[in-house]
């Protein structure tokens, strides 16, 4: 069978090999072993460049489609749609199941024509939209994009009555299953069995060190980055410890990272704060992890679970997270992290402050932690969703 995807994403074409930035490529090609090929239906760059994720052209091909940004889709809407119908359908019989994402204006097209063409076709949903787009946006033009978004969710609500569905994380999974959709609950995990160290041992802090403080994510403002830097400012200035975080990512707007630096630069926080800017998923992250003491996920939103806490778990870290989206999902506040309020520096501090005083706690999250990522490794989250898929159409699809 072949298994045709569209993610969402860009990818680039250095003359060779195709290649993206995004590590969400590899928990898609860990199901090449149900599927005899894998057929990416994205974006291409127009410039030749390799991206830190290559895929591999033994199992996997693209069909590229007309080249949009997210910024420059609505403006040349009457353009591209015409040229990516006709791709679809020129290629759809060439596909035996069909990939797509939830909610995407693409992916609609996608979806009437596999309907009309009777080719089975399945949706993920993998975060908060709405979410996203008003916390990102402000007057005329956030008002205008969450109409857009909440029509586009209704349309996709509907689909998915009679569409097979997984959805990441309790919010989306309840919002999609409300209607009597066909909706599973799955993760999207990139941790393979390989990336679980068994012989972690429990943080022990040193009081002659910093604490070291870890959030890895996109620079946001739905990710609550101002209010973890006002918990360091508090930390520091309240109980003198010598804190030190550091902050993996970039934005996909420089404005919101000028805006923290001149916040850190404000808070005269230079020598306790750095900004390390974007790390491939792979061995150079995965060691930042394990040489910090405690990751915060200070998000006010969120993208169904964020694949930072799998890292965070598999790496043997105490988690602080924030009670949104699909984080509760995975976090037990006290068993294998600790649960705060969004937008509550307070609660950060005390949380933190809580980890550094009780080894017993720390020992508990850590230990529990790993466990919890076990069972939401690559493998086993491909598996649970091959499972669905094989018993909604049987073995094959067709």
């Amino acid at each position: 069978m072949k298994l045709a995807v569209f993610t969402g994403q860009t990818f680039w074409f250095d003359g060779k090999h195709y290649s993206t930035d995004e590590a969400y490529v590899n928990f898609v090609t860990s199901f090449y072993p149900y599927f005899e090929r894998i057929i990416f239906c994205d974006v291409v760059a127009k410039e030749k460049k390799t991206q830190a994720y290559v895929l591999d052209p033994g199992e996997t091909e693209v069909c590229p489609l007309p080249y949009f940004s997210t910024y420059s889709f609505w403006q040349n809407l009457l353009f591209i749609f015409p040229r990516i119908y006709c791709l679809i359908k020129d290629n759809i019989g060439n596909w035996d199941v069909t990939w797509l994402p939830a909610p995407h204006p693409v992916g609609l097209l996608f979806a009437h024509i596999c309907r009309r063409q009777q080719r089975p076709f399945f949706l993920i949903v993998r975060q908060n939209l709405l979410e996203q787009v008003r916390h990102r946006n402000t007057g005329i033009r956030k008002l205008c994009a969450m109409a857009s978004v909440a029509m586009l969710e209704q349309i996709y609500q509907r689909i998915s009555q009679n569409t097979l569905t997984f959805a990441v994380g309790h919010e989306m999974y309840t919002k999609y299953k409300k209607r009597g959709g066909r909706a599973h609950q799955i993760a999207v995990s990139m941790i393979s069995k390989a990336d679980i160290d068994d012989t972690i041992r429990t943080k022990t802090f040193q009081p002659h060190k910093p604490l070291r403080l870890l959030t890895v994510g996109r620079l946001e403002p739905e990710k609550g980055l101002h209010f973890l830097i006002d918990a360091v400012d508090k930390l520091i200035k309240e109980t003198r410890l010598d804190v030190l975080l550091q902050i993996v990512g970039k934005g996909l707007r420089r404005s919101e990272e000028e805006k923290l630096r001149r916040q850190v630069q404000k808070c005269q926080l230079s020598h306790n704060i750095r900004f390390v800017g974007h790390v491939v998923y792979g061995p150079k992250l995965l060691r930042i992890y394990r040489e910090s003491d405690i990751f915060v996920l200070p998000s006010l939103t969120g993208e169904g679970i964020p694949q930072t806490l799998f890292e965070a778990m598999a790496c043997g870290i105490p988690i602080i997270g924030t009670k949104v989206a699909g984080i509760p999902y995975l976090i037990e506040d006290g068993e294998n992290g600790l649960l705060i309020d969004p937008g509550s520096p307070r609660e950060i501090c005390e949380a933190i402050q809580r980890l550094v005083s009780d080894a017993k706690l720390r020992e508990r999250l850590t230990t529990n932690g790993l466990s919890a990522v076990r069972s939401h490794t690559l493998e086993a989250e491909r598996d649970r969703m091959m499972h669905h898929i094989q018993e909604f159409w049987g073995h094959n699809p067709r």
